[in-house]
């Protein structure tokens, strides 16, 4: 009981010693006020995922879980990978769209590659978390954000760098970590449209 005490107290410190942090790299965001079409694109380029580069995370828990259960690690991976096309582009996408349009007017939209302005979201750390009912430790995600013109992506207009964004479920029911995953991406995306009229578009 002491010993479950101890790694509860350590994980609450260990959530208030990483708050997020948000600031910009470069430029100005202002071009995108009242843009309702921004395209948004999601790469996950250098990804490192706790102290483990991704393709390395993968293969470890491929083994991990094929050793418990032959064929649940492939199972497993591929659901990571969707998460990072499917679940988490998603929320970002919903939570921007609902801060951003009623802060400063702008929404961005998947694939529009016809928009003027791109947005383009780089996760580079994940932080999976895990929930083990008597225990919890939220997911954290770093992200490099880049507004660029769509046809001339070199010319980049704001460069803004959020770092551990945290992620848990409603009520403590956040027991798989793609869910925790997606709260962050949630959080990251609200915080970032905060940060963005509070700074620029005020």
């Amino acid at each position: 009981m002491k010993k479950i005490l101890l790694l509860v107290i350590a994980c609450a410190l260990t959530s208030v010693g990483f708050a997020q942090k948000l600031k910009t790299i470069d430029g100005k965001p202002d071009c995108i006020k009242g843009d309702q079409n921004i395209n948004i694109i999601f790469t996950y380029d250098d990804l490192k995922v706790g102290k483990m580069d991704e393709s390395d995370y993968i293969k470890r828990e491929i083994s991990e879980r094929d050793e418990k259960e032959q064929g649940t690690g492939e199972e497993w991976s591929g659901k990571w990978k969707k998460d990072q096309t499917d679940r988490y582009p998603v929320k970002f996408i919903e939570l921007f769209n609902i801060h951003g349009g009623k802060l400063f007017g702008s929404k961005v939209v998947a694939n529009n590659e016809t928009a003027k302005y791109t947005m383009c979201v780089n996760t580079s750390f994940i932080e999976p978390g895990f929930n083990v009912g008597v225990m919890r430790k939220p997911a954290k995600t770093n992200h490099i954000i880049t507004i660029f013109e769509t046809a001339n992506p070199d010319v980049i207009l704001h460069k803004l760098e959020i770092i551990a964004s945290p992620g848990t479920g409603a009520a403590g029911y956040d027991f798989d970590a793609g869910l925790r995953i997606q709260e962050s991406f949630a959080k990251a995306a609200k915080e970032y449209a905060q940060y963005m009229y509070k700074k620029h578009l005020k």
